[in-house]
């Protein structure tokens, strides 16, 4: 099966006129995958992630135009078409650096992530929407 990507369902994080979307793309809830979980984030220039810490699970982040990523209060640039790894326990943030691109992440987490927050309300209408896709 072909998706797009940008018709999956969203949460928005973060503060009014900086905030990010969230695609919950894969996952045990909603795929039944259950070996990890698939995020597609999107941050408008100068938004950032907010700092969060994954005590569970690690995180692999693509960041498609680059950008800055701060891991364990430590700055790092980061290409374009680069990918980073934050480690269970590891603090980390995604900035976009940009002035005037959009900032595309995707996110997998190893095991999968645990649903907490907006992500129940998000596993529901992705359900409803990967129902309608098949």
């Amino acid at each position: 099966m072909i998706y797009n990507i940008t018709g999956f369902p969203f949460a928005e994080f973060g503060d009014p006129g900086k905030t990010r979307r969230v695609r919950l793309v894969v996952s045990p809830e909603t795929t039944g995958e259950k070996r990890l979980s698939i995020v597609y984030t999107v941050i408008p220039p100068g938004a950032v992630s907010e700092g969060h810490v994954h005590a569970d699970f690690d995180e692999y982040i693509f960041f498609d135009i680059g950008g800055k990523l701060i891991l364990d209060g430590k700055d790092f640039d980061v290409p374009e078409k680069a990918l980073v790894h934050a480690k269970a326990g590891q603090k980390h943030e995604c900035v976009n650096t940009s002035k005037d691109k959009t900032l595309g992440l995707f996110c997998v987490f190893s095991p999968p992530l645990k649903p907490y927050g907006k992500y129940p309300e998000l596993i529901a209408a992705t359900k409803t929407y990967l129902e309608k896709q098949n």
